[in-house]
Formats: C-alpha cells, sequence, structure tokens
C-alpha cells in the first residue's frame, strides 16, 4: 500500500488533486495519505508591520487551517486516514523535503495551470517539485 503526500493551498486545483486520488485509489489501495500547506514566511518586523513572532505564528496556523478544511473533510468522508503537516519556506523544496521525510511513495498535487509563457517568467511550485524529487507526480488541473 501506498503514502501519497498531498500539498494543499486552499485552492480548488488543489482539492481536485485530493478527488483525483480518491478516484484512483479504487484501483491502487493506500495507506495514509500526507496532507501538506506550505505557509510563505512572515518575520517579525519585515513585512509584517510590527506584529510578535506569535501573532505571525497564529497568522500561518490561521490560514494553514483553512488550507487544509476541505481537502480533510474529503478524506473524512471517504474513510481515508491521512496526517497534516504544517511547514513555512518556498513550496518546492518544502514539498520534496517532506515528501522524503513522510516516507511517501508518491505525490498528487495541483496546478493552476499556467501556460508555458507564464510558467517561464513566473516560475512554478508544480516545475519546482518535478525537478527536486525523483518521486512520481501526478499532476491535477
Amino acid at each position: 500500500m501506498k503514502r501519497i503526500l498531498i500539498p494543499v493551498d486552499g485552492s480548488e486545483t488543489a482539492l481536485n488533486a485530493v478527488k483525483a486520488l480518491l478516484e484512483a485509489r479504487r484501483y491502487d489501495p493506500i495507506e495514509r495519505v500526507d496532507l501538506l500547506t506550505v505557509q510563505v514566511p512572515l518575520q517579525s518586523g519585515k513585512f509584517s508591520s510590527g506584529l510578535s513572532q506569535a501573532e505571525i505564528d497564529a497568522y500561518h496556523a490561521e490560514e494553514a487551517q483553512a488550507a487544509v478544511q476541505a481537502a480533510s473533510a474529503l478524506l473524512d468522508q471517504a474513510g481515508v486516514p491521512f496526517e497534516i503537516h504544517i511547514e513555512t519556506g518556498a513550496a518546492a523544496e518544502t514539498i520534496a523535503r517532506v515528501a522524503g521525510d513522510t516516507g511517501a511513495n508518491e505525490i498528487f498535487m495541483g496546478t493552476r495551470g499556467l501556460g508555458s509563457v507564464s510558467a517561464l517568467f513566473m516560475g512554478s511550485v508544480a516545475t519546482g517539485v518535478l525537478s527536486l524529487t525523483e518521486l512520481p507526480v501526478t499532476l491535477v488541473k
């Protein structure tokens, strides 16, 4: 049985990745899902307009909860065991690292479907993950 990492950010495409996994598990059983939300780091005094570290931590926790809420509900409803991971950092690097740390066999992740020209200028978390991991990555629109 497989362990699957699904990065979620509260977007519809991230939720589509969860739905795709639930459909795929009919044919390929899974042991557990690791839901990962990666928060953009805020540093006290830099971009946070004088927020304390406790306020920054509370903000990250609130944003993380919102990011995993819908995905958690789908997995609960389907009876799929999962664990939530909350990390702060660069998205692609953090996803690849947590996939290794959790012993994931595969990554299912949503993509916003940026065209290749947009991806060249803006970069892409999905492209970054593909270049940083040797695990199979299933991209879902």
